[in-house]
């Protein structure tokens, strides 16, 4: 067992009394296993739609570049017949919440804007249930436990709040922040033609614009000697873009510039990266970052070099990701992060985010679940706001 592992005794981790195979807990402190759970990891990904955040790329670039030096990290891992069926790895931080100091438990995977998920082999009540369990086992007393962008329609969404009810605990459920979605058709002249002609005509007024501008190229990294350049031309983005003088580019934040170098190489060597950027006149002025499942294309990280906003090559890009995704039978582009304003161009469909928090029975925990009950009354109906990116401010410098 590694150091610092707790075991939990199987009669309280299983449920044998629906003839079922109990589920074994392991808890284990610190995230230097992550690195021998590997090749499970990946069986575990393959097995359902999982979110890209739960990929073992994205969770190892975490686990380096996104603990904080007061951070507890604990990996929770669950077993059936021999077998790993879930591996969720986990991070209790101390925060300070009108002038009370919590310590909030979450997943490792939350730090940006993606979908919220758990890397288990399904969502029935038994796998689900041993981790509910497995949160009340941690070896650190918690405040309280929060996943903030679980999509509403996911099975694992529903299946957490019954077993999280059936264990007695005060679960808060909230409307989060919606994020956009486009189901895409069988031709680029079908998504065209489902559009306004409005837009159909500012995708081609902006079309001529960018081609009379210079030499336009659409470039993709396809292999691993090219990733250094492709990277740079990344990088070269978004120190131009308006978001570095802002301070929340990629290359403006450190711990975010190896974060994605190392979330993309490892990305590439699975196949799963896509990298596509645009140069004008051979010099890079835009680019989509996204990670390919079964599930779609999962949108991460766009912007473009705003001395050419003019032109808008950002637009032309996507247009151009669009009908490559189409040509290649992906179904479904996820935009899994906040809602823009410039979203709302390329589809009408969103999807409704939970945001889900227990409350212990610590009385910063019960407080906590107080102010919150009172702060987030359900409104009469829902509304999309959308965010604006320049009214936030540069993430703190923690690490």
């Amino acid at each position: 067992m590694p150091h610092g592992a707790v075991a939990i005794p199987a009669s309280l981790a299983g449920d044998a009394s629906r003839g079922r195979a109990e589920v074994s807990i392991d808890i284990s402190e610190g995230v230097e296993q992550l690195a021998s759970l590997q090749n499970r990891w990946d069986e575990l990904f393959l097995l359902r739609p999982n979110e890209p955040s739960t990929s073992f790329e994205w969770v190892s670039a975490m686990a380096r570049h996104h603990v904080r030096p007061n951070d507890r990290c604990f990996v929770v891992r669950l077993e059936q017949d021999r077998s790993i069926v879930g591996i969720v790895p986990l991070v209790a931080r101390a925060l300070k919440v009108m002038g009370r100091r919590i310590t909030l438990v979450g997943p490792l995977t939350e730090e940006y804007n993606t979908h919220s998920d758990l890397l288990l082999r399904s969502t029935d009540d038994n796998v689900v249930r041993a981790f509910v369990r497995a949160l009340g086992c941690l070896p650190v007393k918690w405040d309280c436990f929060r996943m903030a962008r679980l999509l509403e329609e996911s099975p694992l969404t529903s299946m957490l709040q019954q077993c999280l009810h059936e264990g007695g605990h005060r679960v808060g459920v909230r409307d989060g922040l919606p994020a956009y979605v486009l189901s895409l058709p069988g031709s680029y002249d079908d998504y065209l033609g489902a559009r306004s002609a409005k837009f159909r005509n500012y995708l081609k007024r902006t079309e001529r614009k960018i081609l009379s501008s210079g030499a336009v190229d659409v470039l993709e990294l396809r292999h691993p000697d090219q990733f250094d350049g492709a990277y740079s031309a990344l990088l070269r983005v978004e120190q131009a873009s308006w978001k570095q003088s802002h301070g929340t580019s990629i290359a403006a934040i450190e711990r975010q510039t190896r974060f994605y170098r190392d979330f993309c190489a490892a990305a590439l060597g699975s196949g799963r990266l896509h990298l596509q950027w645009l140069t004008l006149d051979t010099r890079p002025v835009a680019y989509n970052l996204g990670y390919v499942t079964d599930g779609g294309y999962h949108y991460l990280k766009t912007s473009y070099d705003h001395a050419y906003r003019a032109v808008s090559p950002a637009t032309f890009l996507r247009a151009r990701l669009i009908e490559s995704l189409i040509n290649r039978g992906v179904q479904q582009l996820d935009f899994p992060g906040e809602p823009y304003e410039w979203e709302r161009q390329w589809t009408d469909d969103i999807r409704w985010r939970t945001v889900l928090t227990v409350y212990s029975g610590t009385l910063s925990g019960r407080i906590l679940g107080i102010v919150e009950r009172l702060r987030h009354r359900k409104p009469a109906q829902r509304r999309v706001q959308h965010v604006d990116p320049r009214a936030a401010g540069p993430p703190r410098q923690t690490t």
